[in-house]
């Protein structure tokens, strides 16, 4: 006789769940809901920095929220008008 199957239970793995906090131009365009076009225009007028890692252009997650956080607090314009 057969002994009863046991239910094997996969444990997720701890690093599974983290952040990447470098992306592609594309991700970083997804990350702000805004397009490719609009995105890469912010990079190439410096308002967002970017760099190369090995081949691909990415951007630091943090830029991108203190961008946010700049849009937010109206700095960004106040600099543009002055």
């Amino acid at each position: 006789m057969r002994s009863p199957k046991k239910s094997v239970v996969s444990t997720p793995l701890p690093f599974a769940s983290i952040t990447p906090r470098l992306l592609r131009i594309v991700d970083a365009a997804h990350y702000l809901s805004v397009t490719n076009w609009f995105m890469e225009n912010l990079l190439r007028e410096k308002v967002v920095p970017s760099f190369i890692q090995g081949k691909r252009k990415v951007v630091d997650i943090r830029d991108l929220d203190a961008y946010v956080d700049r849009l937010k607090s109206g700095a960004y314009f106040k600099s543009q008008a002055a």
